[in-house]
């Protein structure tokens, strides 16, 4: 079966490039974090995308989204404890409606520069970040309306986060929300918007095994590194055009649990059996052709070390290399307080 479309073809220039400004504030999510806000955020903001044009059937479904790169430079409101942070990001940008005034969903991760990091002799007061190269995750709903056939006009609310993942201490996180204004030119050559038919996605569901691994940092600060590894098995099933879903089951070794029940537990002696966790989860992702966005909601069958609770959660980036084969980029949660980064590869398991 296939799915039919037949709207009308547009002319896109093939580029653009757009300057932005931020203005807003860190958000304390937790009472710890007033300690180092200060003043306002101020940011600004490049980038540059190409528009495209339906080559592939899922910029087809998600009516012709925008990709590019950005570059961010940001002052943190704290330029004693915080500094400064430099930033660069992969993007995709959907457009949410066909209006005048473009609604628009524009989503990015990258890697993000703190220029004062926590430091024990120098900077003891920073106690939310512990490391000058951090991951950012970047989302900003916005709206664009066009001055002339080369420039538009945007405004947008925006949320944006640094985390290095658990691996140096401490890692509260920096989240930053700002309203933004921005100004985009458009040039290249025109393109028509390719209309084709698309046919329907597999329904069967799918059978995916995958090992990660990780390396973090417990209390207290500048301690020992700690090896972590998960193995996952999947059944996913992808939806109508956009979406999949499914659930899974997971097996974590973590070499810090034990150290981290002795920490509260003196007399306490256990076994190595005690780094082991068991989980369920269900999976909910976003699919861009060949590269998913996953999240993920678990809760712990079996687990030695309960102060983080029974809940856990993940947020995953999946790129098929190919029919068979499949990297991973994520990050492991307990709600808001990060447990490790995971890098991992997976196999999609066949009949």
């Amino acid at each position: 079966m296939l799915i039919i479309k037949g709207f009308a073809q547009e002319l896109e220039p093939k580029f653009g490039i757009k300057e932005t400004h931020h203005f807003g504030a860190i958000l304390p999510h937790r009472q710890i974090v007033n300690e180092v806000v200060e003043g306002h955020t101020y940011a600004a903001e490049i980038s540059f995308y190409k528009q495209t044009t339906g080559k592939k059937d899922w910029q087809q479904t998600y009516d012709y989204p925008r990709v590019g790169i950005s570059g961010l430079f940001m002052n943190l409101g704290n330029p004693k404890e915080l500094g400064n942070a430099l930033g660069v990001f992969s993007f995709v940008e959907l457009s949410l409606n066909q209006r005048k005034i473009n609604w628009r969903l524009k989503m990015g991760y990258g890697l993000g520069y703190i220029t004062k990091p926590f430091d024990v002799a120098t900077n003891y007061k920073n106690i939310v970040i512990g490391s000058p190269i951090n991951a950012l995750v970047y989302l900003n709903m916005g709206w664009d309306a066009n001055l002339s056939n080369s420039f538009s006009a945007s405004a947008g609310l925006s949320l944006i986060h640094f985390s290095n993942g658990s691996f140096a201490r401490p890692n509260l996180g920096i989240n930053i929300a700002s309203l933004n204004l921005g100004l985009k030119y458009r040039f290249g050559e025109t393109e028509e918007k390719i209309v084709s038919d698309i046919p329907d996605r597999d329904k069967a569901w799918k059978k995916k095994a995958m090992v990660g691994f990780g390396v973090k940092e417990i209390p207290p600060v500048k301690g020992p590194k700690y090896f972590v590894n998960s193995y996952s098995f999947n059944m996913i099933k992808q939806g109508k055009s956009k979406s999949s879903f499914g659930f899974g089951a997971d097996l974590f070794y973590n070499s810090s649990l034990r150290d981290l029940i002795r920490t509260k537990e003196e007399a306490y002696e256990g076994t190595s059996l005690d780094n082991y966790r068991v989980g369920l989860v269900g999976i909910y992702s976003l699919d861009f052709g060949g590269i998913s966005l996953l999240v993920e909601m678990g809760g712990y069958l079996l687990t030695q070390h309960k102060e983080q609770g029974y809940i856990y959660h993940r947020v995953a980036t999946r790129y098929q290399v190919s029919d068979k084969i499949f990297l991973n980029l994520g990050l492991k949660t307990h709600f808001a307080v990060a447990d490790f980064v995971e890098f991992g590869i997976g196999y999609n398991i066949v009949k």
